[in-house]
């Protein structure tokens, strides 16, 4: 399989998803998730306050996906073509094989498996084609349904670590040899 080369973005499906490129068309939905209270009960970031401030925040994702820092998908059924969550890997470093990984679910679709099979999908991806060797995920020590989603994929918890941005998130690693 040929190594990915940020020239195309990559669209990933799951029985149940499509994971694609964000589209202006979007706006709506991503504000819903990243304005979402219980979604950023445990995370710290900057909330949108408006539509622009989202359709900024893609035109960002597009950027960053052409500088080869980022591949930011939306997480859409395929069945209703709704958009229900995000995961992406920031922070690439094809030359160091890492990249770290972040998600987020709309709560409406949690404990259904949907975050579950994104998250095998991007890492086979990530492990296949963009030949990761390292993935590290940053997580509140306090959130355990992503603890749970990390541990379940073979990541593992940096005891001797720590976020030195916020105090209260956790290094989760995983290794591919």
């Amino acid at each position: 399989m040929k190594q990915f080369s940020f020239t195309l973005f990559p669209k990933l499906t799951t029985d149940r998803l499509i994971l694609r490129q964000l589209r202006e068309e979007d706006v709506a939905a991503i504000y819903r998730l990243r304005s979402n209270e219980k979604i950023n009960r445990l995370i710290t970031r900057n909330i949108p306050k408006n539509n622009d401030e989202v359709s900024d925040f893609i035109a960002v994702c597009h950027q960053e996906f052409t500088n080869k820092n980022r591949v930011f998908w939306a997480m859409e059924l395929k069945e209703t073509k709704q958009v229900i969550g995000t995961i992406v890997y920031h922070k690439i470093s094809l030359e160091d094989s890492y990249a770290e990984i972040g998600y987020e679910l709309d709560p409406a679709f949690h404990k259904n498996g949907f975050m579950s099979e994104a998250m095998q999908v991007t890492l086979d991806f990530g492990m296949e084609r963009m030949k990761l060797k390292v993935i590290e995920a940053f997580t509140h020590q306090n959130n355990l349904t992503s603890i749970a989603l990390l541990e379940k994929h073979q990541f593992v918890l940096q005891t001797k670590r720590r976020c030195q941005h916020v105090e209260n998130n956790r290094i989760f690693r995983r290794e591919n040899k």
